[in-house]
């Protein structure tokens, strides 16, 4: 069963400039403490990138760092289409991304985290589709993450 849900997130600390991360880094002290988090990894788990499989948004960087990704027909920057995701919750995201619960989701048999649809992207990655916004016809870039 499908069950979308709109959520706002934001890009990750790493599409960010210096100074705003050293604000959000000061900022999120407080709410860290209050959820026992760190404050170098507040704003990534609680505010952007959010887990799970997802229409538009933003990647998340966890294994490679951001880069443009330009059009090869027009070199217009690409865009996230969509996200098809290992884990709907990340291990370290508090409640912030919790999925709503539904009848028969939970762990999927031999995963760990939240896997209700059992589709494993690598060991555990997420597969992110980018498209030209300028020609959707143009081709696509696939990016695993």
């Amino acid at each position: 069963m499908l069950e979308p849900e709109q959520i706002t997130e934001y890009p990750d600390h790493l599409e960010l400039s210096e100074e705003l991360r050293e604000q959000l880094k000061q900022w999120s002290v407080p709410q860290a403490a209050e959820e026992d988090m760190d404050p170098d990894t507040y704003y990534d788990c609680v505010l952007s990138n959010a887990p799970g499989w997802k229409v538009g948004g933003w990647p998340a960087w966890d294994s490679t760092d951001p880069r443009p990704h330009p059009c090869s027909e027009c070199g217009t920057g690409m865009e996230v289409l969509m996200t098809v995701a290992t884990f709907e919750k990340g291990d370290d995201a508090g409640n912030s991304w919790s999925p709503h619960p539904h009848p028969g989701a939970g762990p999927y048999p031999g995963h760990r985290g939240y896997n209700a649809t059992g589709v494993q992207i690598g060991s555990g990655y997420r597969q992110h589709l980018f498209v030209c916004p300028a020609e959707p016809e143009h081709p696509h870039i696939e990016l695993m993450t």
